[in-house]
């Protein structure tokens, strides 16, 4: 019963926990249908049911599937966890990457890079674990206007499309990265990464068994659901949120830090948005309205305690940090394409071309 409501849940037909098992059981006994016969009827309906269009609908999940040289100490093995999302209509690979922890701030560094690249998607659904489950990213998703919905515990046939996309890593990645690895040739995470995003080059460019066609063409054939967000939307949609209440002093306090807010705030509960790789901008905010930020009185951390270690991470946080400059030529791209106006680096090209 579980299965057949996620199937009316992923195609809007009820809402999110409206629909409840006993009642839909009772109203198939009066039907006549047998467990048996729906139980074959959910397994067709989810090896069939795609979503209509690119960006309807992304699918996420953290795969465990190999070890590298611990950084701190390279006579022991690490665990590396491959966080992917994959498109539901097209299986394109919106993000995949690897990291030494599963821990949320890496998840959202997956989603901010997919929704750079491909725009943000209607519906987000995921597993049902503690990273998928943090505070951060409900709201992240909520301020995208992407609803976000959990598998439910021990479904993965839920999950179809990005459990069958870890079980292609499994036969055609994994093993040539461990035997990488094993040769010494593959030792570090930057290392990994580069290796898994030239073979997902090659992955968008296969032709796919059940579509068809490549991911990238069945996703570039349809362009016209990519909501794609401004660059200072994104800025702030990405912003970690909290809930403080003032002292009477008109300060609060994060990760040690003391900040002074307006006097009228005194005693009040308010939410503060920040980003967590600086921590010397802090916004106030009371009843969906914005006060003057918060004023550091007193900084003794620059960054959240919660975000990774990145001294064992040699991919680092700089994406972070460059992330609207990155976001800005994106879109500066796309426009010149629309106007057809060539980019000095197609344009030099083609002047070394023409000399050659």
């Amino acid at each position: 019963m579980e299965q057949i409501i996620r199937i009316l849940e992923l195609e809007g037909k009820v809402p999110v926990g409206f629909l409840k098992p006993r009642t839909l059981s009772r109203y198939f006994q009066e039907q006549g249908l047998s467990k048996r016969d729906l139980h074959h009827a959910v397994k067709k309906e989810f090896r069939h049911f795609e979503h209509e269009a690119p960006n309807d609908c992304w699918q996420a999940d953290t795969q465990h599937t190999l070890y590298l040289p611990d950084p701190k100490n390279p006579e022991k093995r690490k665990k590396a966890y491959l966080i992917a999302i994959i498109d539901d209509h097209s299986r394109r690979i919106m993000h995949a990457e690897f990291f030494f922890e599963e821990r949320y701030p890496r998840l959202e560094r997956c989603v901010q890079k997919a929704v750079l690249k491909y725009g943000a998607p209607h519906l987000f659904f995921c597993d049902n674990g503690s990273v998928y489950n943090a505070k951060q990213f409900k709201v992240i998703c909520a301020r995208m206007g992407t609803k976000l919905i959990h598998a439910k515990p021990y479904s993965p046939e839920s999950k179809g499309k990005i459990e069958k996309f870890f079980q292609y890593v499994d036969s055609s990645f994994t093993g040539e990265a461990n035997l990488l690895i094993n040769q010494g040739k593959l030792t570090t995470l930057k290392q990994l990464n580069e290796y898994l995003r030239s073979w997902l080059e090659a992955y968008d460019n296969r032709v796919h068994r059940s579509t068809k066609q490549t991911p990238r063409k069945r996703f570039e054939a349809n362009q016209e659901n990519h909501r794609l967000i401004p660059a200072e939307m994104l800025r702030e949609i990405f912003l970690w949120e909290e809930e403080r209440t003032v002292r009477k002093t008109a300060v609060i306090e994060l990760e040690g830090n003391m900040y002074d807010v307006d006097s009228s705030l005194r005693g009040k509960k308010i939410q503060i948005r920040y980003n967590p790789f600086d921590l010397s901008y802090i916004q106030v905010w009371k009843d969906g309205q914005r006060f003057d930020d918060a004023k550091p009185a007193e900084l003794l951390s620059q960054s959240h305690s919660k975000l990774p270690d990145e001294s064992v991470d040699d991919s680092s946080s700089t994406y972070v940090s460059s992330f609207l400059e990155q976001l800005k030529q994106r879109q500066e791209e796309e426009k010149r394409k629309q106007l057809g106006t060539p980019s000095f680096v197609q344009w030099k090209e083609k002047q070394s071309g023409g000399q050659a």
